[in-house]
């Protein structure tokens, strides 16, 4: 495959230059949530939130702002649409900022052309990436990694999740293979020097490798993609929460999104240095939308001008699922949000003070019930049952999700039993407990994660995702 030219992979490798800047702060991560392995790469985000647990993105509607519908026994449902999305104007305004970052000069290595003129939103080649990171890296930086394609992939269709590859490759790998994203942890002295010019004192840097493709459109006949990357992030230089911006900012590059103006978008992690305003969730609202709508609703190749007939009718206004459990004067709170074709389950509450297994008060087979709440991919309320039991000597146990109804499009739900069945009724797992989390190990389609909450463990929640249903759940002991 025919590379660009290399005015546009010198100028673009420099402008892909995460500098550094702003404080370190630790991560305020919770003792009892296990390091992330390439096995939870596919799940959903835990973020400690210094008291509190949140499972999935973060997307939850706020206490309050959504009517009550119904109960269904214990758990209060609430139901509605929020403005709470970044509209199609600031769309449109971002995607052609970014891609008229990628505009050619006027002359290219004397050749009287100009390659981009309109601009392009790049994009990775159509098939998700698989990221790997170098032999060698600690098992605190590929849990920070994981963490990172988490929150992304949290953010992305379901038919675009970026994988995370268990074998490691060589550190001295000159190029990883098509397809494949490389990330390595190493001070700056220890980056190839062809890397990044030496003017640059960097914490993080992203390396594409691009190709031209034949789109097909005789009007548009080719079309430039990223088909592979290396990352470089000096751990020396940051920790915490910064660490965590600094891979998502070069992660992010090397799925094709460049830097834009700070003063026009303040709230990005895709600013020159990074984003100064630090989140637990790694990525920001525009961040997740800005992904949704690149790898969601435009097509490789896409121009500036056409960004706006290719977006489409892009709303800022999510439809809402929300249920509330009280735990002992403690709230859990779960449920779902619909927007722009992608549903985001979650789940929040109170974090243990210890870890399950360290309960003494509880003993055998644990219980705990309570509902499910989320949505089809038509934008039907679903709602069941949901129970767990866990068996406290072997750390595994079953999750039953069961008299599942539904009620149609765009429509909250009603009182138990007065809805449609949806599919047979009932979903069934298998999971096991690590810490204070649990994620499933067999059963029927879907990746559950979860966790459990209040201070002795006397509630549980978490997500449901499968390509028919994405729902949060909640329960009491």
């Amino acid at each position: 495959m025919k590379l660009l030219p290399r005015w546009l992979l010198i100028a673009f490798t420099a402008t892909l230059t995460a500098c550094g800047g702003g404080s370190v702060v630790p991560v305020p991560k919770s003792l009892w949530i296990p390091l992330q392995t390439a096995l939870h790469a596919r799940q959903v985000p835990i973020v400690d939130l210094e008291g509190s647990l949140h499972i999935g993105a973060d997307v939850a509607a706020p206490a309050g702002r959504l009517p009550i519908v119904t109960s269904h026994g214990d758990t209060s449902v609430s139901y509605g649409t929020i403005r709470d999305g970044v509209g199609a104007s600031e769309m449109v305004g971002y995607l052609q900022a970014d891609a008229f970052s990628y505009a050619s000069p006027d002359d290219t290595e004397g050749m009287d052309v100009q390659l981009l003129p309109d601009g392009l939103v790049i994009r990775f080649a159509t098939i998700p990436p698989t990221v790997r990171v170098a032999e060698g890296t600690p098992v605190e930086l590929t849990d920070e990694t994981v963490r990172v394609i988490q929150a992304i992939n949290a953010a992305l269709p379901l038919e675009w999740q970026l994988r995370f590859s268990p074998e490691p490759i060589p550190a001295d790998t000159a190029a990883p293979a098509d397809g494949e994203i490389l990330v390595t942890f190493v001070s700056q002295e220890g980056w190839p020097s062809e890397a990044v010019p030496p003017i640059y004192e960097n914490i993080g840097l992203a390396e594409p490798r691009y190709a031209i493709v034949p789109t097909g459109d005789p009007e548009v006949p080719w079309s430039i993609e990223i088909v592979a990357g290396r990352v470089w992030v000096d751990p020396t230089q940051t920790n915490g929460l910064e660490r965590l911006g600094v891979i998502a900012h070069e992660l992010i590059h090397l799925l094709g999104r460049n830097h834009v103006d700070p003063e026009r978008f303040p709230r990005t992690l895709m600013v020159v240095g990074g984003s100064k305003e630090l989140t637990a969730h790694i990525l920001h609202p525009l961040d997740r939308e800005v992904l949704l709508a690149v790898y969601g609703q435009l097509g490789s190749g896409t121009s500036s001008h056409a960004i706006p007939e290719e977006l489409g009718p892009w709303s800022d206004t999510s439809i809402h699922v929300r249920g509330e459990l009280d735990i002992g004067g403690e709230e859990i709170a779960f449920g779902a949000a619909l927007r722009n074709g992608l549903t985001q389950p979650w789940a929040v509450g109170p974090t243990p003070n210890f870890n399950l297994q360290d309960n003494t008060d509880l003993s055998g087979n644990v219980h705990w019930s309570g509902r499910l709440l989320g949505f089809t991919l038509s934008a039907e309320t679903v709602t069941g049952v949901a129970q767990l039991t866990v068996d406290l000597p072997t750390l595994s146990g079953s999750l039953h999700f069961s008299d599942l109804e539904l009620w149609s499009a765009n429509a909250g739900p009603g009182t138990t039993g007065s809805g449609a069945a949806w599919r047979d009724g009932h979903l069934n797992y298998r999971i096991a407990v690590q810490g204070n989390t649990f994620v499933q190990t067999g059963g029927d389609a879907g990746l559950v994660t979860g966790a459990f909450f209040g201070s002795s463990h006397e509630g549980m929640g978490g997500v449901l995702v499968r390509d028919d249903l994405s729902a949060g759940f909640g329960g009491k002991h």
